[in-house]
């Protein structure tokens, strides 16, 4: 029975052993991954630290020329309005000679139409009369 008890104690140490030098492997293995994570951050760090770097002086740049598109598009504004202002002034002169055309066309129409009828008539009398007058 010693001899039986004293392989189970060989036994549970080698276990032990076994566990303890799984752990200490294990321990090993995580602090070379968590090394190599460390160093994977820090270039990632010094990555976004140039990326910040150049994307702040642009997005300056970009700022100002949004500012710059910003007046002139506010000055289109300003020659857009003029244009429509003009475009009335414009519209508004036509309709008012068109006015002023049309009265005296129309009068002459008018008169030209009784000339017209007056020399029909002449003539319709003229010629009921044998063409004599």
């Amino acid at each position: 029975m010693a001899a039986h008890l004293s392989l189970l104690a060989a036994a549970s140490d080698a276990w032990r052993y076994a566990l303890a030098a799984f752990l200490i492997l294990t321990g090993i293995g995580l602090v070379l991954v968590l090394a190599r994570l460390s160093g994977t951050l820090q270039r990632v760090n010094s990555a976004l630290d140039g990326v910040v770097a150049e994307v702040v002086p642009m997005l300056g740049k970009v700022s100002t020329s949004l500012d710059h598109v910003n007046d002139e598009l506010e000055k289109v504004g300003h020659i857009t309005d003029s244009a429509v202002d003009a475009t009335d002034k414009v519209d508004s002169a036509v309709r008012a000679v068109s006015e002023a055309v049309q009265k005296p066309a129309r009068a002459a129409a008018g008169f030209t139409e009784g000339v017209s009828h007056a020399f029909e008539t002449f003539r319709a009398k003229r010629d009921r009369r044998g063409g004599v007058l």
